[in-house]
């Protein structure tokens, strides 16, 4: 019987710690590949449900004030590419991030003639001198990147109906939406992005090089 064990132990396969470690990154990489692929997969479904079909899409027309006490319409941007989205000064969640990306989108086309506008869904508070204070922390450039305030009835409005983007009230919570919007040179929508979308914000940056060739 003991012979027997000790051929039966010497015939296990034996696993010395470098084996153990290479399983162990093998499982690590394959669990992370799984999670990213995931993760690719759940941002192309939550960019998909309720967007308007995008023929001839176009903004509304509008006016409001900006940052620097000046009027800004839809005619101010005509023949730009700009980005639109709705943010307020006071958010807590998802507005510092959004507005960070947007910051970066205008630092890597700071050579292009490409421009940015925020609209505060939280007019009442959301002052020029405020919303001046705010663009400046996120180094905007005033020329380029345009932080409206105005009449909230008007703002709601062209969220929801101009743009197909939540705004609104829950209680005391302040509700928008967390995707930019691509706008034409000639008014009309391109398309909608979920800035908390890494392949989201990838291919928003492809789209702005196309508009950009034309």
């Amino acid at each position: 019987m003991e012979a027997q064990a000790d051929n039966a132990a010497k015939t296990r396969p034996k696993f010395d710690k470098s084996t153990l470690i290479w399983v162990g990154l093998g499982v690590i990489i394959i669990t992370i590949a799984g999670i990213n692929l995931w993760s690719a997969f759940d941002t192309k479904l939550e960019e998909s449900p309720n967007l308007p079909k995008l023929v001839e899409a176009r903004v509304p027309d509008f006016n409001l004030t900006d940052q620097q006490g000046q009027s800004l319409s839809l005619s101010d941007m005509a023949g730009k590419i700009w980005i639109a989205d709705f943010i307020f000064t006071n958010c807590p969640t998802i507005c510092p991030a959004m507005t960070q990306e947007m910051a970066r989108l205008q630092s890597e086309f700071i050579a292009d003639l490409v421009y940015f506008v925020s609209f505060s869904v939280d007019p009442e508070r959301d002052t020029p001198k405020v919303l001046f204070r705010y663009a400046s922390a996120y180094g905007a450039d005033s020329r380029r990147w345009h932080f409206l305030t105005g009449d909230k009835a008007q703002i709601y409005q062209l969220a929801k109906e101009g743009f197909s983007l939540a705004a609104g009230h829950k209680g005391s919570e302040i509700l928008h939406s967390p995707r930019f919007v691509l706008v034409k040179a000639d008014g009309n929508i391109h398309d909608f992005y979920d800035s908390r979308s890494k392949p989201a914000m990838l291919r928003l940056r492809r789209d702005i090089k196309a508009l950009l060739k034309k």
